[in-house]
């Protein structure tokens, strides 16, 4: 089962994006800016590229368009032709440069409509970084919640450095998984085998990990840090308490791996078992972590903007005709903490964003599930993520859920949380 038949159609092409620290080789892949100039400039291309094999395609923003491409990629000598659509009629521009490390510069060729020269420069197009504290939105010191913060952030400092804050949780066993008549079974056919499960002790980060927790990382480490989703602006700057997205998995366990080095205590992602575990704070066969019943205004998901719980069709209309616009335009995730806490004190086990965990996927690993501290199978393509995020709708938002993307994936609606023992 996989939630992503439920994804806007566009993180498909932002999934591509190398966002932490694109490497300058041979590829084009991850994102590009160009700055176009006379005679049809200045203008400005936002590209996304992913290359295979000397085949590039991609997707390119104009200021006043925006559509997909397919060209070719020598290793030096790059063209595509993107097609984008002007007042309502299709318009062909042939794109021809030399590609220098994490630069090129070319020519557009618009057929009778002329040609213009242009400058490209990897990396998604710089904004201006807003000062300390100038702009910030969301601080700590507002929020009113028993949690705990060092000035405008959220969580410890250890040495000086600001890591997240944990909550302990005893050992147990709970009923893992879901066979509610709620779930639809097109989605729930991987976790409808519930079983018992023991889980030793541990501690949980009680948010997901935060802007400002991860650029503590990227601080410490050199690491760069992600990508801001297109419109989100300096978000990593100017939301220092929203989670942190655009992360992959590898990203996650490398600030784990910084967290352990720093604090001597072993830090990881949280296994399946113990994400919901902790989610269920106690309880069993309980469909969200609130109850049987979604609550409109308990998690950031779709229909907390939309103020109903609509059905598909009128899901799709809201997010074709306003969703997509406000995601492009502003950060959809929410400062974390926004929401009531589940009874253990954890926020956001459901909406905001969707979680790495440390397991790989296997659709019927249920099957197999060790009853002690099961830490899923020994190898897979996919890691598996719990909780939804601010985009989806509640038939995909319960306890039990499972989705799953390649470790090395980032997107605007995944983050991840961190346990340690």
């Amino acid at each position: 089962m996989s939630m992503r038949r439920n994804s806007p159609a566009a993180t498909v092409i932002l999934g591509l994006s190398l966002a932490c620290g694109a490497a300058a080789d041979e590829s084009l892949s991850g994102d590009w800016y160009f700055d176009v100039m006379s005679p049809n400039g200045p203008g400005y291309r936002d590209v996304l590229f992913l290359q295979e094999g000397e085949r590039v395609i991609g997707f390119i923003d104009s200021d006043a368009a925006s559509g997909r491409f397919v060209g070719q990629f020598d290793g030096q000598t790059l063209e595509f032709t993107a097609v984008l659509e002007f007042g309502g009629q299709p318009m062909a521009a042939v794109y021809s440069a030399t590609v220098n490390g994490d630069r090129m510069s070319g020519r557009i060729a618009y057929g009778s409509y002329g040609q213009a020269t242009f400058k490209g420069y990897r990396g998604r197009r710089p904004v201006a970084s807003s000062a300390a504290g100038d702009g910030l939105v969301g601080s700590a010191r507002d929020a009113d919640l028993t949690a705990a913060a060092a000035g405008d952030f959220f969580g410890v400092t250890h040495e000086g450095v600001l890591i997240p804050e944990m909550i302990a949780v005893d050992g147990g066993r709970f009923r893992m998984g879901s066979d509610s008549a709620a779930v639809n079974p097109d989605y729930g056919e991987d976790f409808a085998l519930v079983h018992d499960v023991e889980v030793s002790e541990f501690s949980m980060s009680r948010f997901p990990v935060t802007n400002a927790q991860y650029r503590a990382f990227c601080d410490a480490t050199g690491a760069e840090p992600p990508l801001a989703p297109k419109g989100w602006d300096d978000y990593l700057q100017q939301y220092p308490n929203h989670p942190v997205v655009n992360v992959s998995y590898d990203d996650a366990t490398r600030f784990t791996a910084w967290l352990t080095r720093l604090t001597g205590r072993t830090y990881r992602l949280p296994s399946e078992a113990e994400w919901e575990y902790a989610a269920r704070a106690g309880t069993n066969d309980q469909d969200f972590v609130f109850g049987d019943s979604w609550d409109v205004d308990g998690a950031n998901i779709s229909v907390w903007r939309i103020g109903t719980i609509p059905d598909r069709d009128t899901w799709k209309d809201w997010w074709d005709s306003t969703g997509r616009k406000l995601a492009q335009s502003q950060p959809m995730t929410t400062r974390v903490g926004s929401f009531l806490p589940n009874a253990w004190g954890f926020y956001d086990m459901a909406g905001n964003v969707w979680e790495w965990t440390q397991d790989w996927y296997q659709a019927d690993y249920y099957n197999e599930s060790p009853m002690q501290d099961p830490m899923g199978p020994a190898s897979g393509d996919e890691k598996v993520l719990r909780g939804c995020s601010w985009y989806n709708k509640p038939d995909v938002c319960f306890i039990a859920t499972r989705d799953r993307y390649r470790p090395q994936v980032r997107l605007y609606y995944n983050g991840f949380r961190v346990v340690s023992r």
